[in-house]
């Protein structure tokens, strides 16, 4: 099976990453079928660049996003085209409804009785 996934490429504490597709089986960095574009952690604003024809063919050939990689896509607009093409596809990205910020608890502090 083909994943659409990260690839590292940057330097120690300077992470840079490709976005490939990948036979799932291959290792993180190991062989790659082709470059999709890159992602940029590190730079502010953060850079992304992604090829959408590309992603695009490799998604109706059934490739399969990351987590990560499907919150690119979705960010650029690859995948809202994906779902006009294919509308029951979007089951298997629920995923990217769920995404909420996380959310710290309130404590109270006890009362005092006096």
């Amino acid at each position: 099976m083909v994943k659409i996934r990260l690839r590292r490429i940057g330097t120690k504490g300077r992470p840079f990453y490709r976005i490939v597709a990948a036979e799932s089986s291959m290792g993180r960095n190991g062989r790659f079928i082709e470059v999709l574009g890159f992602y940029d952690p590190v730079s502010q604003p953060k850079r992304v660049e992604v090829d959408a024809e590309r992603a695009l063919h490799w998604l109706r050939h059934g490739a399969e996003p990351t987590e990560t990689v499907g919150y690119i896509l979705n960010k650029q607009g690859v995948l809202e085209r994906f779902f006009e093409e294919r509308p029951e596809a979007r089951k298997r990205y629920r995923y990217l409804d769920k995404r909420t910020p996380l959310t710290v608890p309130s404590v109270s502090a006890p009362e005092s009785g006096s």
